[in-house]
């Protein structure tokens, strides 16, 4: 189908689902050109909404503000917010059911992919699934593409049958062509590869351990990358280094844009143009903790999640802040570099090279079902993979064969399974999914 019948298709779709994504996102693209100081005006406004509701129809924010002494007549001075909690995933796993609001908007579910090792699962209301998609597309136009253009999506895949079913359908509606990160080789790659030649692609959209190791089976196969005719290359969910970016860029001879957010909050900042990150602060509000290594600590708030608002969010990134200015003109605030989840390749005991995110994706469903609340494999020098549970408050006898099933139809490993109470934590780095026994000191 041609693009356009793409775009209106998902537009009309979005806008039944009382999702109005095409609304908010002409609204992003007009504010984008506000003033830096009338953005933030906006942004004010919109926190002390949202914390009036989360206060006034949330039982653990209102019982958060009373331990900070603030009442409702105090939410709306200037010190408030920042007297109020910093909410952690552990805390937002633990109380989740005291955080939905009793006057919610509609609202679907979103899962974390467990990527950190904590999956979480949030319910998110319609209109911040609106700005999360508009935010997106506004950030796309900046390199002149846009939603409905056809696009080459470099993620994974689910396990079971329905959920590949609905893949299907989805890549069918977003006008894309699908190669999986979890099963990228040399040879998918060039198949891959001579797929976007039958059939252009105007863009890439990936995990950056998938573009890139795309980007380097076409170096190293010699194959024309630049003939893909690509106008940019979308990465998100990884932390993109900076090798990775050129080899990207080299490969295919387009910029390379990189996005940051996150499940429970949204998107949260977009590379314009001239390699700047912005914050999309119509829709989130981005605070810092200061961190021992002179970083900050990340903590974020969704500014239209009226369901179960999710307030001074600690994700456990670190960011380098960007004194700008950028020269692209946008009103939008920097955001800086930041350095978190990454999706190195991970080498199992038989020499296989897999996606690091490939482990969180056995995690989503029990996110959701509350069965694991953490997990980490542990590869020891015999060859020998533990995979280490937190069990969640949903654990049943069930649980550890369901879990060795699923490792070994996804992952292609035996593994020994242990319950624990909890996991170490070293220095500043975030839980890693799959660690080597050494790195903890085991053997």
């Amino acid at each position: 189908m041609h693009p356009l019948i793409h775009r209106t298709l998902y537009y009309t779709l979005q806008t039944l689902r009382r999702e109005p994504v095409a609304r908010v996102r002409r609204e992003l693209e007009a504010s984008q050109h506000w003033s830096t100081d009338r953005l933030l005006e906006l942004q004010e406004q919109r926190t002390r909404a949202l914390l009036h509701h989360a206060v006034t129809t949330v039982p653990w924010y209102r019982d958060a503000a009373r331990a900070a002494g603030l009442g409702v007549d105090d939410l709306h001075t200037p010190g408030a917010w920042a007297r109020m909690p910093v909410l952690s995933k552990a805390t937002l796993q633990a109380h989740a059911a005291e955080m939905h609001s009793s006057r919610p908007d509609p609202a679907f579910k979103s899962s974390t992919s467990g990527s950190s090792g904590t999956p979480v699962a949030v319910m998110r209301s319609q209109k911040a699934w609106a700005h999360h998609h508009a935010n997106l597309y506004r950030g796309l136009r900046w390199f002149g593409v846009d939603m409905g253009d056809p696009y080459a999506y470099l993620w994974g895949l689910a396990f079971d049958e329905e959920g590949q079913e609905q893949a299907r359908r989805k890549d069918l509606l977003f006008n894309r062509q699908r190669c999986s990160a979890f099963t990228l080789d040399a040879p998918r790659a060039r198949a891959f590869y001579e797929t976007l030649r039958r059939r252009p692609v105007r863009y890439l959209y990936g995990y950056p351990s998938a573009v890139t190791r795309f980007a380097d089976e076409v170096t190293g196969q010699g194959l024309d990358g630049r003939a893909l005719g690509l106008e940019v290359a979308v990465t998100t969910a990884e932390v993109l280094k900076d090798d990775q970016r050129e080899r990207i860029r080299a490969a295919f001879g387009c910029p390379v844009a990189d996005t940051y957010g996150c499940a429970e909050v949204g998107i949260v900042g977009l590379e314009c143009e001239h390699g700047h990150m912005h914050v999309t602060a119509e829709s989130v509000r981005v605070d810092t903790l200061p961190s021992e290594d002179g970083r900050r600590e990340l903590v974020l708030t969704d500014l239209h999640n009226y369901a179960q608002p999710v307030l001074r969010y600690q994700v456990g990134d670190l960011l380098e802040p960007d004194p700008g200015p950028c020269p692209c003109g946008r009103g939008l605030p920097l955001l800086g570099r930041v350095f978190g989840r990454a999706g190195d390749t991970l080498v199992f005991p038989d020499g296989r090279r897999v996606n690091a995110n490939l482990p969180s994706y056995i995690f989503k469903a029990h996110g959701r079902e509350g069965t694991v609340r953490e997990y980490q494999f542990v590869q020891f020098p015999s060859g020998r993979v533990e995979l280490r549970v937190r069990p969640g408050p949903n654990w049943v006898d069930g649980i550890p064969e369901r879990l060795r099933r699923e490792v070994r139809e996804a992952l292609g490993l035996e593994i020994e399974l242990k319950s624990v109470d909890s996991f170490e934590r070293r220095g500043r780095g975030k839980h890693r999914d799959y660690i080597r026994a050494e790195d903890i000191g085991e053997e």
